[in-house]
């Protein structure tokens, strides 16, 4: 959903699918064996992927950057045709909001019990989402911004 997110509007639904299909079969379940199958070899090595942060977040995050590269920006983009916001920021914050209130459940849930796997899994959910949201604004948005004002 990350990545098909990053391309909604801009594409078909028919080719969607079968890329879907493709990158699942051919990414996503070998980056799930490695990490949740006790025999994959970042197993082995010790990682713990305590919420699906490789092969859900990071997989899904690069393949959505490559897509949105690839598919480009919509059509009609900065004209009469496409005239209206393409965010809200009020929504924007909400869902991020909401977003991160649930993480706390989930990472802290997973534990399975309240202790300081789960105390842990809530300081490092809380430090990840504040490290994301200040290399959006001191690097991603400057950076998207310099892109857009050399056009």
């Amino acid at each position: 959903m990350i990545a098909i997110g990053a391309v909604a509007e801009r594409g078909r639904i028919g080719p969607l699918m079968v890329f879907v299909f493709i990158w699942s079969t051919l990414v996503y379940d070998p980056i799930a064996y490695w990490v949740w199958n006790p025999n994959g070899w970042s197993s082995r090595l010790g990682s713990l992927d305590f919420a699906g942060g490789t092969p859900v977040h990071i997989s899904s995050g690069a393949t959505a950057l490559a897509m949105t590269i690839r598919v480009g920006q919509r059509r009609g983009f900065r004209t009469e045709a496409l005239a209206y916001s393409a965010h809200s920021i009020s929504y924007v914050g909400l869902g991020t909001a909401l977003v991160w209130f649930g993480w706390f459940g989930f990472n802290g849930g997973s534990a399975l019990s309240a202790n300081l796997r789960a105390t842990n899994a809530v300081i490092v959910t809380n430090l990840a989402a504040c490290s994301g949201g200040l290399t959006y604004a001191f690097v991603v948005r400057p950076l998207l911004y310099h892109l857009h004002s050399a056009r």
